[in-house]
């Protein structure tokens, strides 16, 4: 299972705690084809790094059998992500004075929703992406994509025929990678001294202090910190420069790296602020168990009592959070009647390990749901607003961090 599940993957320690076990699950974009087809399930086991902070699940699966040809998530489907793309693209544009003689390369450029923007400003664009009919869409659009993992090897070949690009964005990927090591030192590879790296992922310190368990699936070998981040950084000759804070995801950190800058305030506050959350602390781990597993009954409570009530339950976005979540909640989770998803691509297969059949939006009505549960809780205010036009008569969920109902008020309302 490599090394990644007895070192940690930023430090080499071997002093890795565990923090979490959600059991055996199958892989979150893995969708069943028929309602009783039985997938493969592997280790889903969060532990901690205690020297570095950096949170991670074994390599029990390779990213060949996670981003292969067939994976379905898209990002432009998300009015929200695409207007965090605008903004960044025009706020990064100003920033490092990007212009028609400048390269931005995004690494896991997925459909090429956040180069378009750049590419609209003006700005020259690169994308990697490893999964292939993801790459495609993104190609069709008119972004060059190179259609491949990315890591010393290709960073040789980029070198060679482009020019150094003075943006390396790396959003949600860098947690996605087994060997952080050669993925970082191909960024070193392209990277100058005016080169920027941005890189994006939920905070680990969010989910441990939010309970946001859901947020743990095979995708994500690990879980970003300010202080394995900067390891990591340095190993590799770049200084971590300044740490953002974003909304996206229930919280996540934009991590700037460069080889020449000093680190601004904003990295010595972060530090501070992971190691007095409790990164570091036993204590915080124990209770982010306990309200993960308080979450989990929470929601199974909920679905089992609905049934009893005798009310039609369904579900809104059938997302990897989504996911993970029902496959701890177990059996109960299959009292979902079906949940919709905006992607066509997940129409009419089945949710990996719940089984549950995935219709399209404007069939949220079909068996007048009483009560709608949304899986992807960090969109719900965009997904309550069409639960509302779709079943006006159905009441709107999250169960994270607890079951919550949302109301939103009609258009007429003050």
């Amino acid at each position: 299972s490599g090394r990644g599940s007895s070192f940690c993957r930023v430090c080499d320690s071997q002093h890795l705690v565990s923090v979490l076990d959600l059991g055996r699950q199958p892989l979150p974009a893995e969708y069943g084809h028929t309602a009783d087809e039985t997938l493969d399930a592997f280790p889903l086991h969060l532990k901690i790094c205690k020297d570095c902070g950096l949170g991670q699940l074994g390599e029990y699966v390779l990213p060949e059998r996670i981003f292969h040809d067939n994976y379905p998530y898209l990002s432009s489907a998300s009015k929200t992500w695409v207007s965090h793309a605008r903004d960044y693209a025009i706020k990064m544009k100003r920033e490092l004075s990007l212009n028609e003689n400048t390269l931005v390369l995004e690494l896991a450029s997925n459909d090429g929703y956040l180069l378009s923007q750049f590419a609209q400003l003006g700005v020259p664009v690169l994308g990697v992406e490893p999964a292939k009919k993801v790459a495609e869409i993104a190609s069709n659009s008119g972004i060059e994509t190179i259609n491949e993992f990315f890591g010393v090897k290709l960073a040789k070949q980029i070198l060679s025929n482009h020019r150094v690009p003075k943006l390396i964005i790396a959003n949600n990927v860098f947690a996605h990678v087994p060997d952080m090591h050669d993925f970082t030192e191909g960024m070193n590879l392209l990277a100058d001294e005016n080169t920027m790296i941005t890189i994006e992922n939920p905070s680990f310190c969010t989910l441990l202090n939010d309970g946001l368990f859901d947020t743990i699936y095979h995708e994500h070998y690990s879980y970003l910190t300010a202080h394995s981040v900067q390891k990591i950084g340095r190993k590799h000759s770049f200084n971590l420069v300044r740490v953002e804070k974003l909304e996206t995801h229930g919280g996540s950190n934009r991590y700037w790296l460069n080889k020449k800058l000093k680190s601004e305030k904003t990295v010595e506050e972060t530090l501070k602020e992971e190691a007095d959350a409790g990164l570091f602390d036993q204590k915080k781990w124990d209770q982010f168990k306990a309200q993960a597993h308080s979450a989990i009954s929470g929601l199974r409570e909920w679905l089992e009592n609905n049934e009893i009530r005798g009310n039609t339950v369904v579900g809104y976005g059938a997302a990897h959070k989504g996911n993970t979540f029902l496959n701890a909640v177990g059996e109960a989770s299959k009292k979902l009647k079906y949940v919709v998803d905006a992607s066509p691509i997940k129409h009419g297969k089945y949710l990996p390990g719940s089984k549950v059949p995935v219709l399209s939006p404007e069939e949220l009505n079909s068996q007048s749901p009483t009560d709608v549960l949304i899986l992807p809780w960090n969109i719900a205010e965009e997904i309550a607003m069409n639960v509302k036009k779709l079943a006006p008569n159905a009441k709107t969920w999250i169960a994270q961090p607890s079951m919550k109902e949302i109301k939103v008020k009609a258009k007429n309302e003050t």
